[in-house]
């Protein structure tokens, strides 16, 4: 005889129901509700993993100070007095922290509430705002008793602020180094600092961070722009540089629909082809990326009018075009101008949303010296004032040192004040913010922060660290001035900088030498836009990473520790290839040029590195191009601070006297 039992089990559980207003201890203190229906209401709950836990539905809020002070605040979970379930059994995490049982976080006394647990610390200055996702499931620990069956669990989130009293230095934290860990959670002990940022999952390197949302923006206005298409008459007429015009590619690629793309911010053309814009029936709808076409046939390279169709930063819609009197001269040829008129640009705005795995804050990753702990995201906590400038703390570097990220002579500096202004005209710059990286392109070895002597037949030769990139002796020369000779350069370490020119793995890459038979992608453009797996391990350490003589690793051949922001960085720090993000503490209005080699092209024999370009969004550009200049430098890790907490009213402010 088989005996079969059923039995059914009923775990009971109501979290967050918002019925009322949370309770905020501050006149100047704001909750926003990013999404009501987000919030957790897990009815008939059941003991689950922590993997599944962390792929519920969070609760999302915004603490906004709307103070005219700096304020410190806690983020409570605070249990009514009909919850029945004990907070032994429920699983709780605020964004990707360490994930732990209820009763394991500090207890605090709430009036009203049955239970008050202390999910998070923080700070926030004058208008800043910082976005939280709580997630709760019971414990997968769980055991089947009476006093988990049939019970009840209801909370509200409870933020208590007051004028903050943290700081690093009253802690005991005296040295840059330490105040950057500690602040992070407001943390009195350093290892428990750095076990809070170790337990956080790695983000998520395909999004940006913050993940952005963008909606269309269409524009009222209409406009008119003169555009140009190659003239017909350039078609097989014997010249090497129109050898691949035909009578189709001289059009341009005009498209009669598009989509949008609202996560990465992006357009893509639909039912697009060669079209002359100006023998269209314009009771149709047509769409073209980008702010007008225009020919290039020189090079013996074709670039097609408006070749691009997809990833589009803006798209225009067509309403007529007319072909213009008369012929004008281009490069290559002859061409004729015509004239687009009516068009209604779309443009886009940005609406922030749970970010997930790539939230902001303090991150772990491996770099040529140990662990280095790098900021991701809109952090607005590592702001640093040192030698007369205001920095970005980019991370602390495996061994200690701190690399910063220039970012001008006012904490509240914008677009090119956000670049180093050189002073110095023996560089033929007269109060300039802006350099190109390399005054030629023409060859492979113009990526390099140094070079080699140009059309050499080996790679070795043409990555010798012989000649000073451009934007090398812009920085050489800044750093002599504002470093060197006011006395600041005893707290600089010397940890180096990774101008990584090892090649891409990919299939049918180019040799990074030859300048006719194939592009050339370095390892950066593989890691960045193939993989989405940055590195802080420069690959080719005794060529790439450069240092100064005096340094224990890297080619020992700087005048001075100074250099740029890599890709790799660029990525940690919230970038993703094809995505826009103007939200990230790295991102500036005005373009800026990275350290890192992108790819070479022998259509237009053209060197390029990554940059970031005012629009946001990462990418290759002519080594040529001249853009804004923001240093980067490292500061030893023993360097003390005289006070702060990161922000840009009160950043850490480091002692030079």
């Amino acid at each position: 005889m088989v005996s079969i039992l059923g039995f059914s089990y009923a775990y009971w559980r109501l979290v967050l129901r918002q019925s009322s207003e949370n309770k905020v201890a501050s006149s100047c203190i704001s909750i926003e509700l990013i999404d009501e229906s987000s919030a957790i209401k897990m009815e008939n709950a059941y003991p689950i993993s922590d993997e599944e836990g962390m792929g519920t539905t969070p609760y999302t809020f915004t603490i906004r100070n709307t103070c005219d002070t700096f304020i410190s605040y806690e983020v409570i979970l605070g249990m009514l007095n009909i919850t029945t379930l004990k907070s032994e059994y429920v699983a709780a995490v605020l964004d990707y922290n360490n994930i732990q049982t209820l009763n394991n976080y500090e207890e605090t006394i709430i009036e009203g509430y049955k239970e008050g647990r202390i999910l998070q610390k923080g700070s926030l200055s004058q208008g800043d705002e910082v976005t939280y996702n709580l997630r709760l499931w019971m414990d997968e620990d769980t055991p089947l008793l009476d006093e988990t069956m049939n019970q009840v669990f209801e909370s509200k989130i409870v933020v208590i602020a007051s004028v903050s009293n943290y700081s690093p230095i009253e802690q005991g934290f005296t040295t840059l180094a330490d105040a950057i860990l500690v602040n992070e959670y407001q943390s009195s002990s350093l290892e428990s600092a750095k076990a809070m940022i170790a337990s956080k999952q790695t983000p998520d390197f395909t999004k940006t961070a913050p993940i952005i949302t963008w909606q269309e923006n269409h524009e009222v206005n209409q406009t008119t722009v003169t555009s140009t298409m190659p003239h017909p008459d350039l078609v097989g007429n014997g010249e090497p540089y129109t050898v691949n015009l035909t009578e189709t590619n001289i059009l341009p690629t005009i498209g009669t629909g598009y989509t949008f793309n609202s996560e990465t911010g992006r357009y893509d053309l639909t039912g697009y082809e060669y079209m002359d814009p100006t023998t269209l029936d314009y009771s149709n709808d047509y769409y073209f990326c980008g702010s007008g076409f225009s020919a290039n046939v020189g090079n013996n390279d074709v670039i097609n009018p408006s070749r691009s169709v997809s990833n589009c930063l803006t798209i225009y819609k067509l309403t007529g075009a007319t072909r213009a009197e008369g012929t004008t001269t281009g490069t290559g040829g002859t061409e004729i101008k015509t004239m687009i008129y009516r068009l209604s640009g779309y443009a886009y705005t940005q609406i922030e949303r749970e970010s997930d795995k790539s939230d902001k804050g303090l991150y772990t990753m491996e770099d040529e010296y140990g662990t280095s702990y790098y900021y991701r995201g809109s952090v607005s906590n590592n702001y640093v004032y040192f030698g007369e400038y205001y920095w970005r703390i980019i991370r602390l570097n495996g061994d200690g040192s701190i690399r910063l990220l220039y970012a001008g002579e006012t904490p509240d500096a914008e677009g090119n004040n956000l670049n180093m202004k050189l002073t110095d005209s023996s560089l033929g710059y007269t109060n300039r913010t802006t350099s190109p990286f390399n005054t030629q392109r023409n060859n492979p070895g113009y990526v390099g922060y140094m070079y080699g002597s140009t059309f050499n037949s080996t790679y070795e030769e043409t990555n010798t660290n012989e000649n000073d990139s451009t934007i090398k002796q812009y920085l050489d020369s800044w750093y002599e001035q504002n470093i060197l000779n006011k006395g600041y350069a005893d707290y600089i370490a010397d940890s180096g900088f990774c101008n990584d020119r090892s090649l891409s793995t990919t299939d049918n890459n180019g040799d990074g030498v030859s300048t006719s038979e194939k592009a050339t992608y370095y390892a950066g453009y593989q890691r960045f836009v193939n993989f989405s797996m940055p590195s802080l391990v420069c690959p080719n350490e005794d060529n790439d990473l450069f240092t100064t003589a005096s340094g224990d690793k890297g080619n020992k051949t700087l005048t001075y520790p100074i250099g740029l922001i890599t890709v790799d960085e660029l990525a940690l720090s919230g970038y993703a290839n094809n995505y826009l993000n103007n939200s990230s503490y790295t991102y500036s209005s005005s373009s800026y040029s990275t350290m890192s080699p992108s790819y070479f092209t022998v259509g237009d024999i053209s060197a390029n590195i990554f940059i970031l370009p005012s629009t946001g969004n990462v990418g290759g550009g002519f080594v040529t191009g001249s853009r804004g200049v923001r240093g980067v430098i490292n500061l030893k890790g023993d360097v003390e601070i005289s006070g702060g907490i990161g922000t840009s009213n009160d950043p850490f402010v480091v002692i030079t006297s």
